[in-house]
C-alpha cells in the first residue's frame, strides 16, 4: 500500500451575499453562512417550500451536527464538543438530468469533523495585484526623499536622482521588461536601448539643457516600440514636477483616473529652458492585458496570467555599458505584487471539485448546458477576487488491514467573497472549547507597495 502526505480536498462555495436570494431575505445568513441553530441541511436548497427564511440556495453553507444534520450556532457549540460536518448548497438548479439521473440538488457535505483532530484553521485573503512602477530621475516619488536604499536599481542612490544633461550629447537608456508575459508574447525577455539627442550647443562650451526634453525623447521611443509598448506606459515629469502624458491618454495612471486633456500631452510641451537646480524624471508603469475568452467558449485549459512584469532601467554608453556614466537614479516605486484569490483560479478549482462529485464540466458547450456545467462556471465571477478558508483535519483509521494505525487527512476549503466574522467566530469558539487548545485562526494577507501616490492632481 502506498502512502502520501497530501490531504483529500473538498470545496464549499460560500459566496451568497446577504439578501441576494429572491426566495427569502436571508435573515439567518451572514454572507452565506448559516448563523442560527436547528436548520436541517435541506434548507440549503433553493426550492421555495413556503417557510420563511428556510431556502438559501447556491453560495450558502453552514456547520451541522453530525448526528441530527441540524445547523449549529456559536452559542450551541460552546462547550458541547460535538463532531460537526460542513455542508454547502448544490450549484445545480435542476435536480434531474433526463428522466433517470437525479439527486443533483443534494447538498455538498464533508466527512465528520472531530474538533480534537483539527490540525489547522486558516484564511487566505484576496490580494489586489499591483503593477511594477519605477522612477527614473526626479519624480514625485524620488523628490520626497528618505527612500529605501535597497529599492534602487544598479547601485544608484538618491544623490543621483537630479541628473543634469549637457547639449551636444546623445544619452542612452536601456529598458528591460522581464516576466512570464514577455516570454509568452516574444519567446524571450523584452529589452531595448533608447536614445535622446540634446541638440547642438550654441557655443564652444557645453551648457545644461532642459532635462524634460531628454525624458520626452525616451518616452516617445518607448511608446512606438512594438516590443515594449504592450508592457509599459510612461509618464514624464518636467523640471517643475508637472506630469506629461503620451498623446491620446485620457486618464492619469496614479489610480485616481483623473481626466487628461490634450494640453497635458507631451507633444504640447514648450520648453522654458533649463532651470538651475531643477531636474526632470520619467515614471514607468508596468501594464499587460492577457487575451481572455468569455464564459460561453471557456475551457479549463485556457491560460490566465498572474505574474506582473518587472522593469529594469539603466543609463548606458553607446556600447551599452552602464558603468561608464555616473548612474542616473532608478528607483523601484513598486516591484509588483502578484494577486491572490483570482476568480479564474477559483473557477478551475471548483470545476475540479465538482468533477469529484461526478458533476463534470464538458468541453462541448451543448453537453455542458445539458449537464448543468454552465451553472458551475457561472456560480463565481472570473473577474472577482475571493477569500479562502481552510480546515485541515484527519479521520483516524482504527481498523487498518495492514496493522498500521494511520489517519486520512482532509482539507476543507470554503470560498468566500471576503472575510466572514460569523464563520470565524463560530469556528474559534468550537475549536477553543472542544479542540486540543492549539488550533486558532491563522491569516495570510498580502503586502502592498508603500510608494507615494502621484501629486499630479
Amino acid at each position: 500500500m502506498a502512502y502520501f502526505n497530501h490531504a483529500f480536498t473538498k470545496m464549499f462555495l460560500g459566496t451568497q451575499v446577504t439578501g441576494a436570494s429572491p426566495l427569502n431575505p436571508n435573515t439567518n445568513l451572514t454572507n452565506g453562512f448559516i448563523t442560527v441553530a436547528g436548520k436541517p441541511t435541506s434548507v440549503l436548497g433553493d426550492v421555495n417550500t413556503g417557510v420563511a427564511n428556510d431556502n438559501y440556495g447556491p453560495g450558502s453553507y453552514g456547520l451541522f451536527d453530525a448526528k441530527t444534520y441540524l445547523s449549529v450556532s456559536e452559542a450551541t457549540v460552546d462547550g458541547t464538543c460535538c463532531p460537526l460536518i460542513l455542508a454547502s448548497a448544490s450549484l445545480m438548479s435542476n435536480d434531474k438530468i433526463g428522466p433517470f439521473h437525479g439527486g443533483y440538488k443534494e447538498s455538498n457535505k464533508s466527512k465528520l469533523i472531530n474538533p480534537k483532530f483539527v490540525r489547522r484553521f486558516y484564511r487566505v485573503d484576496s490580494c489586489v495585484p499591483e503593477q511594477a512602477v519605477i522612477s527614473i530621475g526626479w519624480t514625485p516619488e524620488t523628490a520626497a526623499g528618505g527612500l529605501d536604499p535597497n529599492n534602487f536599481q544598479g547601485g544608484t542612490t538618491e544623490a543621483n536622482c537630479c541628473y543634469e544633461f549637457l547639449c551636444g550629447e546623445t544619452y542612452y537608456l536601456r529598458i528591460d521588461i522581464k516576466g512570464s508575459p514577455t516570454l509568452r508574447y516574444l519567446n524571450h525577455q523584452a529589452y531595448q536601448t533608447l536614445s535622446a539627442y540634446t541638440g547642438c550647443c550654441s557655443g564652444p562650451t557645453p551648457t545644461l539643457v532642459d532635462s524634460t526634453l531628454v525624458m520626452i525623447e525616451w518616452a516617445k521611443a518607448l511608446v512606438i516600440n512594438q516590443y515594449l509598448t504592450p508592457f509599459i506606459a510612461p509618464v514624464v515629469f518636467d523640471e517643475a514636477g508637472v506630469p506629461w502624458y503620451a498623446p491620446g491618454t485620457t486618464v492619469t495612471m496614479d489610480g485616481t483616473n483623473t481626466p487628461v486633456t490634450s494640453a497635458q500631452w507631451w507633444d504640447a510641451y514648450v520648453s522654458p529652458g533649463h532651470v538651475v537646480g531643477a531636474c526632470a524624471g520619467l515614471r514607468l508603469y508596468g501594464a499587460y492585458v492577457e487575451t481572455k475568452f468569455g464564459n460561453c467558449s471557456f475551457q479549463v485549459t485556457d491560460f490566465f496570467e498572474k505574474e506582473p512584469v518587472r522593469i529594469l532601467a539603466s543609463l548606458v554608453d553607446y556600447n551599452g555599458d552602464p558603468c561608464v556614466f555616473e548612474g542616473l537614479c532608478v528607483y523601484n516605486d513598486c516591484r509588483g505584487v502578484q494577486g491572490m484569490g483570482f476568480g479564474e483560479q477559483v473557477v478551475r478549482d471548483l470545476i475540479l471539485a465538482e468533477s469529484y462529485l461526478q458533476n463534470f464540466f464538458h468541453t462541448d458547450i451543448r453537453i455542458r448546458e445539458i449537464t448543468q456545467g454552465d451553472q458551475i462556471l457561472n456560480s463565481v465571477s472570473r473577474n472577482a477576487l475571493y477569500t479562502r478558508y481552510y480546515i485541515l483535519h484527519s479521520v483516524p483509521r482504527y481498523n487498518n488491514p495492514t496493522g498500521t494505525f494511520d489517519n486520512d487527512q482532509y482539507m476543507l476549503e470554503v470560498i468566500s467573497t471576503g472575510t466572514n466574522a460569523a464563520f470565524e467566530s463560530t469556528m474559534n469558539t468550537w475549536l477553543s472549547s472542544c479542540g486540543d487548545g492549539c488550533v486558532a485562526l491563522e491569516t495570510e494577507s498580502c503586502v502592498h507597495c508603500d510608494y507615494l501616490p502621484d501629486t499630479e492632481d
